[in-house]
């Protein structure tokens, strides 16, 4: 199996609307708090030197819990937003972005690169995150 290169994370738990519309949705007090507790119990598998973040609000908060986590710098990707892409086309962002990225976006996207990459038929609920080898193959995944 190769070594994990590669991210792609499923925002955490959002609220259910927002009078903002779908993209200002932001995550719900527990996503947030049980988002963190995700992130500590991946401390020292992460290796990150970029964040590239769905604009969304739910996306953005949880790529910038991330990059609390880790250190790493969050830049917006449209292309992320939901509807955007679809799972191959978030598989070719991950190879353009290259090693230590993380992909922070939505589902169905993220669950269908994840699917792509290996793990088909796996669940991935809010606040999940899969790691991919250099072969752009699923190393990890672990679900928030």
């Amino acid at each position: 199996m190769a070594l994990p290169v590669l991210f792609l994370v499923r925002h955490a738990k959002a609220e259910p609307s927002s009078s903002g519309g779908d993209a200002a949705r932001r995550l719900s007090k527990e996503g947030r708090e049980r988002f963190r507790r995700h992130l500590a119990a991946l401390a020292g598998e992460l290796h990150l030197r970029r964040i590239v973040t769905s604009p969304y609000a739910r996306a953005a908060e949880t790529a910038a819990l991330l990059a609390e986590a880790t250190g790493a710098p969050v830049d917006q990707d449209p292309r992320l937003a939901s509807g955007a892409s679809d799972g191959r086309g978030l598989l070719r962002l991950a190879a353009e972005h290259g090693a230590g990225t993380a992909l922070v976006g939505h589902n169905p996207e993220i669950a269908e690169a994840v699917h792509l990459a290996g793990a088909d038929g796996a669940e991935v609920p809010p606040g999940t995150v899969a790691a991919l080898g250099s072969d752009g193959r699923l190393a990890w995944l672990r679900p928030g």
